[in-house]
């Protein structure tokens, strides 16, 4: 505020916002700074009265937050006043919905509310100077929509989204972002505690440049703590800012509009492996943005900010692209189900006995509410009943019943790496089917990728149907595309023009695919690139011999369940017992005498234990997690809290040693896929 507009918040004209409020925190720690100013006798009493009663605001949704919001901020107001003077209440709160607000001239609260209404107006009257908060950060799933807001945010923040869902920018924290440069006009700050994906990912690229041209100087302080992320990469992100309750990265942004010609993007990342104490001491260690020793950052033609992408990497060919000039013609994400724990199972039986449930659940439910208006008012929320999406609620509008159980719609389905489920594939009670069903045959292939800018770039070739979070909320690519079978070249998923360009056939060019996405060096260049965007494939020197390393890689990764089992590690076993509750690593004391996972030996159940599994072992990693950690993870017996619904993994084969020869097979096969890998040729990229 004194730096570029010559006044503090203590001066008068100077309007201060707190669009959601929560608890009024905000509101009551400008009320102690004004209190710091007026002891250090800078501004007097009657200043803060003066600011109190006409110049600070506050919006909240929740009705118990305004209340406590309400009490907290004339709480302190009561301290600063004194016992002698009269009590004044804070007119200055409004209960609203801040979005909603600036959508029509009154909200519905505030047509109840005549005082709450004027409040408002008075408000919306007001220039607001400084608007400070820690917005909510949740995309909607509640299909509320604020059109005109949102119509903004899709021309702005979404105008250079192709083929991605602007549905992402709908954000309640980036939405708090866009209102709250609309609501200051061309003079003014805004200081946000936020979630901080914006600052690097691929979905925000627009809201990146937008932030650039609305204000003048930005400080943007990445707080980091983002645990959607696993391994190495979760530990340098450190401490998770407000506890166990986050998971996404926090930043501190303070964006200035000083109506000058100046664009200027000033930056600070914490650091690496840093607790939340740590993180929290620098912070007060600071004390004020003046003391930070801000970098300052020059966007690319990408809006990037940082972990910019290879500028040659653009060159390459892209593995799809909507204008049909990718290697694959059609891309195809995972299946969404919206009820995993009721459509997949490890038992064949338990999964039936779960669908008949489900089904006769929601067809009771189409009968009870026949003939009832408001139908979803009503219905028996209870998740161990049912779990409701806006495909059954079309379903019960339209009183249309679920099918009858039937055998035809079980099938096996990948749904993480190395992990089988059964399936009930059925378009009524999936959410997202994807088109499987005309797309796939039985010995169908399947290239799926990770679009996941948390962690690193992963591939893995599959047969049959993939779940979306086989790999990160994944993309896949599919060998014969069943839906293509009247096109020029049949089925083939592979742009025949490109595999020409290239000197293969569709089945090398699939192969060579393969192999180039399995490349340390490709995928340590080019990490930023593939962390943003789908994966651009060059033509190598030595070309041939990654077509043959990725023909033994397919043929690894899709047989993984026929592979041999690891012979050269020492099996302890003390019965026939082979059923397995969940794995665990054995542990040792480390140095300072601290128990530290032993990843050389896992305990497969009370009985066996597995050692002298070596390290190379644990080098294939998938999605973030090690191949063999990826069976530990999933093969264990694991109750839905919400469903009530077990699923068992000794249910699904018959061999009572399926589990346990399943984890010496991916022992070898991670050994196999890491030597392999190394017998890549250089990375040479033939100009």
């Amino acid at each position: 505020m004194h730096k570029y507009f010559g006044k503090g918040l203590a001066d008068k004209g100077v309007h201060v916002l707190d669009p959601f409020t929560g608890t009024g925190t905000f509101i009551t720690r400008t009320l102690q700074y004004l209190q710091q100013k007026m002891d250090a006798g800078q501004i007097t009493f009657d200043d803060i009265l003066y600011k109190y009663m006409h110049e600070l605001h506050a919006n909240e949704i929740v009705l118990l937050s305004y209340y406590i919001a309400a009490i907290n901020i004339e709480s302190v107001f009561d301290e600063l006043n004194g016992p002698d003077r009269e009590h004044k209440p804070f007119n200055g709160i409004v209960l609203t919905d801040t979005f909603e607000s600036t959508e029509r001239k009154d909200s519905f609260m505030d047509e109840l509310l005549g005082q709450n209404n004027e409040r408002l107006k008075k408000q919306q009257e007001q220039p607001i100077t400084a608007i400070i908060s820690n917005p909510p950060y949740s995309i909607d799933n509640n299909n509320d929509s604020y059109s005109i807001l949102d119509n903004h945010i899709s021309n702005t923040y979404g105008y250079d989204i192709k083929g991605r869902n602007k549905k992402l920018l709908f954000d309640s924290y980036i939405r708090a972002f866009r209102w709250a440069t609309d609501r200051i006009g061309s003079n003014g700050i805004i200081a946000f505690v936020s979630n901080g994906s914006f600052i690097d990912s691929s979905i925000a690229s627009g809201f990146r440049r937008s932030l650039n041209d609305d204000f003048n100087h930005l400080y943007i302080f990445n707080l980091r703590g983002n645990q959607r992320t696993s391994g190495e990469t979760s530990r340098k992100e450190g401490g998770k800012i407000f506890g166990s309750g986050s998971r996404t990265p926090i930043a501190i942004s303070v964006l200035v509009k000083d109506n000058s010609d100046k664009h200027e993007i000033n930056y600070y990342d914490i650091g690496d492996y840093l607790s939340r104490k740590n993180k929290l001491d620098i912070l007060k260690s600071y004390s004020s943005i003046i003391k930070i020793d801000f970098i300052k950052i020059h966007p690319d033609l990408n809006n990037d900010w940082i972990n910019k992408r290879d500028f040659k990497y653009e060159k390459y060919v892209p593995i799809f692209d909507q204008k049909g000039n990718g290697i694959f013609i059609n891309k195809n994400p995972g299946i969404k189900t919206h009820r995993d724990e009721w459509v997949y199972n490890f038992g064949i039986n338990s999964l039936t006995v779960n669908i008949k449930k489900f089904i006769k659940n929601f067809n009771s439910e189409i009968d009870r509410l026949k003939y009832k208006n408001n139908k979803y008012d009503l219905i028996n929320k209870n998740p161990s009943f049912l779990k409701w999406s806006d495909g059954l609620k079309k379903l019960l509008t339209r009183n249309k019943k679920i099918k009858s159980f039937d055998n035809a719609f079980l099938r096996v389905g990948m749904y993480r790496p190395f992990v089988k489920k059964y399936l009930y594939f059925n378009s009524e009670i999936i959410e997202m089917d994807r088109n499987f069903d005309n797309k796939l045959n039985d010995d169908s292939k399947v290239l799926y990728i990770s679009r996941d800018n948390k962690k690193m770039f992963s591939a893995l070739i599959i047969r049959g149907i993939p779940n979306v979070h086989l790999i990160s909320s994944g993309q896949g690519f599919l060998r014969n595309d069943n839906s293509l079978k009247n096109s020029i070249f049949g089925n083939s998923n592979i742009n025949d023009s490109l595999s020409k360009d290239y000197g293969l056939s569709d089945d090398d060019m699939f192969s060579y695919v393969y192999a180039i996405l399995h490349n340390k060096y490709y995928l340590c260049k080019y990490e930023n690139d593939l962390k943003k965007e789908l994966p651009r494939i060059p033509l190598v020197k030595n070309k041939m011999k990654y077509v043959e390393i990725g023909k033994k890689l397919m043929d690894l990764h899709l047989n993984y369940e026929e592979v041999q089992k690891y012979e050269d590690v020492d099996i302890e076993n003390d019965s026939n017992n082979y059923v397995v509750n969940k794995m665990k690593f054995s542990k040792v004391r480390d140095e300072n005498g601290k128990l530290v996972k032993d990843k050389s030996t896992i305990i497969f159940n009370d009985d066996i234990t597995i050692s002298n599994i070596p390290p190379k072992a644990y080098e294939y990693v998938v999605n973030g997690k090690s191949a063999i950690e990826w069976i530990m993870d999933q093969y264990q017996v694991k109750t839905d809290k919400k469903s009530g619904i077990t699923d068992d993994p000794n249910e699904y084969s018959d061999d009572p040693k399926y589990i346990f020869n399943l984890l010496l097979r991916i022992i070898n096969v991670s050994v196999q896929t890491v030597d392999l890998v190394n017998q890549l040729p250089k990375f040479e990229v033939d100009e």
